[in-house]
């Protein structure tokens, strides 16, 4: 019975394990997309950046009308990527504390296996072998 309660431990230990692989997988493709919508982010503002939407004195009222409408869609463009980086970093957060509660479980399988091998032998156990 003792080894199928061994057997059984190290099976959840394996598994639980194999869990906090797949979510570190999951956690490494959550950072690259994060990385993609920053980088997508910084290339709307380098071109909100760029000279050719200042209005100057120069430009005609209808002109002027076409270059803040512009730039208004493009900051409109600008805010839905920045919550999309906002929904990745949430999805990261998840993805963090799942691993910290994998961890913890599997600190808590080990430190129990470790006060089981501990502990003595029942007083009957030791009558038996006797």
């Amino acid at each position: 019975m003792a080894d199928e309660a061994r057997k059984s431990v190290i099976l959840d230990f394996e598994r639980d394990a194999e869990v906090l692989f797949v979510q570190h997988l999951d956690l490494l493709a959550q950072l690259e997309s994060q990385l993609r919508a920053v980088h997508h982010t910084m290339r709307g503002i380098e071109r909100l950046r760029g000279g050719s939407r200042h209005v100057t004195p120069e430009v005609t009222n209808g002109e002027r009308e076409t270059i803040l409408l512009r730039l208004a869609k493009e900051i409109d463009d600008l805010d839905r990527q920045v919550a999309i980086e906002h929904e990745c970093c949430r999805a990261m957060h998840m993805t963090i504390v799942g691993l910290q509660q994998g961890v913890a479980t599997l600190k808590r399988l080990a430190t129990d296996r470790l006060q089981n091998t501990r502990e003595p032998a029942a007083p009957d156990d030791a009558d038996q072998s006797a």
